[in-house]
């Protein structure tokens, strides 16, 4: 999977599952949340800790600002989760 930011290319793993630390915090800074991805490499969230999260542990387990922790919950977690869980090829 590609993502494009600022005409950047950045590439990971496709399937979130296999993302490590690093990957998730470089995901979420490539997406414009460089000063909340902190807080994930900080909790050591990898891409099957990800994957299992639920609003509440974004909300106030990452201990970030509540606007953009509901967008990283709402746009980015959610999206992943969702078609992780529904993507046969993961």
């Amino acid at each position: 999977m590609y993502f494009v930011k600022n005409e950047k290319v950045w590439s990971q793993p496709l399937c979130p599952v296999d993302w490590t630390v690093s990957d998730v915090v470089s995901y979420f800074t490539a997406a414009g949340f460089p000063e909340q991805a902190v807080a994930f490499r900080t909790q050591e969230i990898d891409g099957k800790s990800l994957l299992l999260m639920q609003r509440n542990d974004v909300l106030t387990g990452l201990s970030i600002r509540l606007g953009p922790a509901l967008k990283i919950y709402e746009r980015h977690v959610k999206v992943l989760q969702k078609t992780h869980f529904e993507d046969d090829d993961c």
